[in-house]
């Protein structure tokens, strides 16, 4: 059984930044999705505009610890843009979209006592049907304090674009699913891809 393609649509996939910082850094399995996402027949990759700021910053202010954090400089940025995302762009008539909420929301921040699946589905504005496959799942009825705001424009977003994945190596404080849409590892998301 195959995570990825048992479905007969091609899955869409919100690529988050901590796959663009995996992969600016390395030459390993982020690149490869990020070549990957060039073909139709994969996936649908999906970029928003805020990852693609929080990327920009995060490699200009250093990714890695310690001795082994670099900073990388605008030259450096852009080159990667120019050989793994704008090819994809250009392929993908309205990437990136937009995300109707910041990195830090003050919607966001004010409804922290609240439910995450509830707080979703208000600042989501998603449909119905959306709305009671997020209800539905255990996780969602936990606080929405015990997840990482600073992520919730990722999770609006992915519903929004009707996402099937959100492709991440961020698992501390991130929702394992929203309604149906599943948290996937890059490591996992790529031996999915190798046995399409």
């Amino acid at each position: 059984m195959n995570l990825i393609y048992d479905s007969p649509i091609r899955p869409k996939v919100f690529i988050d930044t901590t796959i663009l910082c995996g992969a600016l850094r390395t030459d390993g399995i982020n690149r490869k999705i990020l070549q990957a996402a060039r073909f139709p027949h994969f996936f649908q990759p999906v970029f928003s505009k805020v990852c693609l700021f929080e990327f920009v910053r995060n490699a200009a202010e250093g990714l890695g610890k310690g001795k082994n954090r670099v900073a990388y400089s605008s030259d450096d940025i852009e080159e990667f843009f120019q050989v793994f995302l704008n090819p994809i762009f250009e392929y993908y008539e309205g990437l990136p979209v937009n995300s109707i909420l910041g990195r830090y929301s003050v919607e966001t921040i004010l409804r922290e006592h609240l439910s995450i699946g509830d707080v979703l589905i208000e600042l989501s504005g998603c449909d119905c049907y959306t709305a009671q496959t997020i209800a539905e799942k255990q996780e969602m009825s936990e606080p929405l304090s015990k997840f990482d705001q600073d992520d919730f424009h990722v999770w609006v977003t992915a519903i929004q674009e009707n996402c099937n994945f959100i492709l991440t190596s961020n698992h501390r404080r991130f929702p394992a699913e929203i309604g149906e849409i599943k948290r996937i590892h890059p490591a996992r998301f790529y031996e999915e891809l190798l046995n399409t």
